[in-house]
């Protein structure tokens, strides 16, 4: 079989991208990043994405699964909650004695401040590693990273007990 530029012919000179990229094209439109965990490319805005894949943030849009989603829902009511509190420290030990009684993590009370995000909290409790991220120029440039997880097990165990947590001091919600 003859070759061109070193490839047999009928192949494209894609192939070399995808070399460099682990097996994934890599061009302009396939911007992303490499899972931390399993070393897939993960390009979110061609809806191509490992497993590990959780959240994509762009421009400071947050894109999640329903696992980040239900998460983001739970902690934000709690943390309303607190933040609506007539005394916050009060308010913070009556919820580290409800932990403590529930069996959930304390940490869930430590992390429920309103100068955190949904997103930071998330990668905290559910141990998510964060990508290196990536930047695009040009008129539809921007800057992203995603989050990804090897488990949903600490995410889910943190969205119960934000939940049981809701339901222990304010049982109407």
């Amino acid at each position: 079989m003859s070759t061109l530029n070193g490839n047999a012919a009928g192949e494209d000179d894609d192939d070399e991208a995808e070399d460099a990229a682990g097996g994934q094209a890599s061009s302009g439109e396939d911007d992303g990043e490499n899972c931390p965990l399993c070393g897939y490319f993960n390009s979110p805005a061609n809806g191509d994405t490992c497993n590990h894949h959780r959240v994509w943030v762009w421009d400071d849009v947050v894109e999640g699964s329903p696992v980040y989603e239900e998460f983001a829902a739970a902690w934000s009511d709690f943390s309303d909650l607190a933040s609506s509190a007539e005394d916050v420290a009060e308010f913070a030990d009556n919820a580290l004695g409800l932990a403590e009684a529930l069996a959930v993590p304390d940490a869930l009370v430590a992390y429920s401040h309103w100068e955190n995000s949904p997103l930071d909290v998330f990668v905290e409790l559910a141990g998510a590693a964060v990508g290196e991220g990536w930047t695009v120029s040009g008129p539809l440039g921007g800057s992203g990273y995603c989050v990804y997880l090897e488990s949903d097990e600490r995410a889910n165990v943190a969205t119960d007990g934000y939940r049981a947590l809701l339901a222990a001091i304010d049982p109407g919600r």
